[in-house]
């Protein structure tokens, strides 16, 4: 048995079988907080099991709640023992996360005390921040914020994350407001007012300083703020356009890093695309703009539309014409028919079919080699698209790519069987309402009866019941992960060109290939 000296050791000597469930959740917690700080691996592990102990026994609602962010907090510790650089497959981060996730849906989550809330939406943005989903942990260490807005770690953490994401950005002027935006965090976190909510945090105050140090260094802060405060931005030329475009940025729906830091008008524009390619040879028939163009250009047009078709389902207030004169039987299970809510069923289908089309356009860019008919967003990150446990696609071991890594993580909440179990509450049952959606029948309900109808359909497998609320946020939740994996994919793509720039080095002649804009009076659909 290993041996721990100090404090560490004597905690781990304490027979916590004699102690009040209280007493025994303190203990686990200090031995975790030590081993962590120590590097203790072997501790760690024990920790573990203490708390596996603890499980066990017949716990309140809140240290049930409180227990899964202690385990969440020993997994941290031991990822952190890990020696890999970047990590795709990862049994720490993977029970992390679902420890993260069983806290913040933990029924008794709501009776933890608010700083406590706040560190547990902190770590998890933290680790979402880490294995490159970016544009999540934004949200996630939001609502940190909303319940302690002066919190240190959150506001520190928060500006690493949007430093990182600022320095993966092809587009200067982006990059600058958001590192201007992570500089604003680094002040309120280091401000004598913020709040620091335990000991030993005094190293990550430090770095939060150097991040602060270096923006300095590169960038005029204030000048960069200047530069677009006063400036004017319509939202549209009608009110129904202006009212559909303040949704989305509210929402967070625009394709426009910049609706991540805010919902001003500057971001309430879709500019979002892929960066400079460089396609070597001349290898189609066509010799054309590259693929990934014209499947970015495709994959933006569906997930705008879908997102105004759910703007659409919200917002409607009459019987639309075309159901007009349909009959249609009632069923007595209170059925919500009609234009709206098949509007809210497309938007998420489209929502949800944008995910496949990302693995499509991964197969084909890197080269991956997997059969078309076989691609899926679930599969194309492994060596084969058949069977079960299969490795990691080696183009994706150990590779650098923070956003990429973001996408292959994305797709475990939805197709892992365990991730599915533990995802934010309206995103459950994505899977299986898309499956429904797609082969078998989705009835949908007025919100006001829509229990009394679930409770007597469950005997039926199937019809898919669900209240129209719920419908429409989960078409909103899915929306939001679409849209962060047309940012992931984009920025992605950015991290790959730059990976093939240094490879390529200066050697080879090259031709450039601009290409115009398609305006949008162009998209309209005149008559012959």
């Amino acid at each position: 048995m290993t041996e721990h000296s100090g404090a560490l050791g004597d905690l781990l000597q304490i027979q916590h079988s004699a102690l009040g469930d209280d007493e025994a959740m303190n203990l686990a917690a200090m031995i975790v907080d030590l081993a962590s700080d120590a590097g203790d691996d072997t501790a760690l592990v024990q920790a573990l099991a203490l708390l596996d102990e603890l499980a066990a026994r017949p716990l309140s609602p809140s240290n049930d709640a409180r227990l899964e962010y202690y385990r969440a907090n020993a997994w941290s510790g031991r990822r952190a023992t890990q020696v890999q650089t970047w990590p795709w497959v990862s049994e720490a981060i993977d029970n992390e996360l679902l420890a993260l996730r069983r806290a913040l849906n933990h029924p008794a989550f709501a009776q933890l005390h608010r700083v406590q809330k706040a560190q547990i939406h902190t770590n998890h943005g933290n680790l979402l921040n880490h294995i490159g989903r970016f544009v999540e942990a934004i949200e996630a260490w939001d609502h940190a914020l909303a319940l302690v807005p002066k919190m240190a770690m959150a506001n520190g953490n928060r500006g690493i994350g949007l430093a990182w994401y600022a320095s993966r950005l092809y587009d200067p002027g982006h990059s600058a407001l958001l590192a201007a935006s992570a500089r604003s965090a680094f002040g309120i976190a280091l401000a004598n007012d913020a709040l620091i909510e335990s000991e030993g945090l005094e190293p990550a105050l430090k770095m939060f300083g150097a991040y602060a140090t270096s923006i300095d260094r590169q960038m005029d802060v204030q000048a960069v703020e200047d530069s677009v405060m006063g400036r004017h931005f319509p939202l549209g030329r009608s009110k129904s356009e202006r009212d559909y475009r303040q949704w989305c940025l509210t929402e967070r729906l625009f394709l426009n890093p910049l609706n991540d830091i805010c919902a001003d008008p500057i971001a309430a524009h879709d500019v979002l695309t892929l960066p400079t390619l460089v396609e070597v040879g001349l290898g189609r028939e066509d010799n054309g703009p590259p693929l990934a163009i014209r499947y970015y250009n495709l994959l933006k047009q569906e997930y705008v539309t879908a997102r105004y078709a759910l703007y659409e389902a919200l917002t409607s207030r009459s019987v639309h014409f075309s159901d007009r004169g349909v009959l249609l039987h009632d069923t007595l299970d209170f059925p919500a028919f009609g234009f709206a809510v098949e509007r809210a069923k497309l938007a998420f289908r489209t929502a949800y079919a944008i995910l496949d089309k990302v693995g499509y356009f991964l197969n084909s860019y890197l080269s991956l080699g997997h059969a078309e008919r076989q691609v899926s967003f679930r599969n194309v990150w492994f060596a084969s698209t058949s069977g079960r446990n299969n490795p990691l696609h080696q183009c994706f071991v150990d590779a650098g790519n923070w956003p990429l890594r973001g996408l292959f993580w994305l797709s475990k909440d939805i197709f892992d069987d365990a991730f599915k179990s533990v995802t934010m509450p309206d995103a459950r049952e994505l899977y299986d309402l898309r499956n429904h959606l797609e082969h078998k029948y989705v009835s949908v309900h007025d919100n006001v009866l829509a229990e009394m109808a679930l409770s007597r359909r469950k005997s039926i497998p199937s019809l898919y019941d669900i209240g129209f609320d719920d419908l429409t946020a989960r078409a909103l939740r899915q929306l939001k992960l679409s849209r962060a994996s047309l940012i992931y994919l984009s920025l992605g793509v950015h991290t790959e060109e730059a990976r093939r720039e240094a490879e390529r080095g200066a050697d080879g002649l090259k031709m450039s290939m601009s290409l115009y804009t398609i305006r949008d009076n162009d998209k309209r659909r005149d008559p012959w």
